[in-house]
């Protein structure tokens, strides 16, 4: 049986998250997904599986050359029992020398993205996103 969730704990999950993200660990980040994770992009109109997400955004920018730097904003949490929560949060992401389709070298920075996720415990007691939506405010 899982810990009780709290604020706490998912606070934690999403700062291992950005963790993973920003030093480049594949292994790691997918893994914080469930397999029935279902994504939305800041880049894409449509969402895609959690573990595609995963393996596309490692592409883009898990390359050596690649550099991302996130700061995240106040993490609110709202509990939905006592094994799953959403939570949402502002971020600032920059990325220097991230892989494109064309084969160059794009530059990406957002500046208050959104993130809402939702976070429930698997059948091993594991936390892991279930629902993750990024979004970009309009300029």
């Amino acid at each position: 049986m899982p810990e009780k969730l709290t604020p706490e704990i998912v606070t934690i999950e999403v700062q291992r998250f950005w963790k993973a993200f920003q030093e480049r660990n594949g292994d790691a980040l997918t893994d914080l997904y469930s397999p029935e994770a279902m994504v939305f992009s800041s880049s894409n109109s449509r969402p895609e599986p959690g573990r595609l997400a995963s393996a596309r955004r490692q592409r883009e920018y898990f390359q050596p050359q690649t550099t991302i730097k996130v700061a995240l904003g106040e993490i609110e949490v709202l509990l939905l029992g006592d094994s799953a929560a959403v939570c949402g949060y502002n971020f600032d992401f920059e990325a220097h020398h991230v892989a494109t389709g064309l084969g160059s070298n794009g530059e990406e920075h957002i500046h208050q993205g959104r993130v809402t996720q939702v976070f429930s415990y698997n059948t091993e007691g594991q936390l892991r996103v279930v629902h993750e939506h990024i979004s970009v405010a309009q300029k």
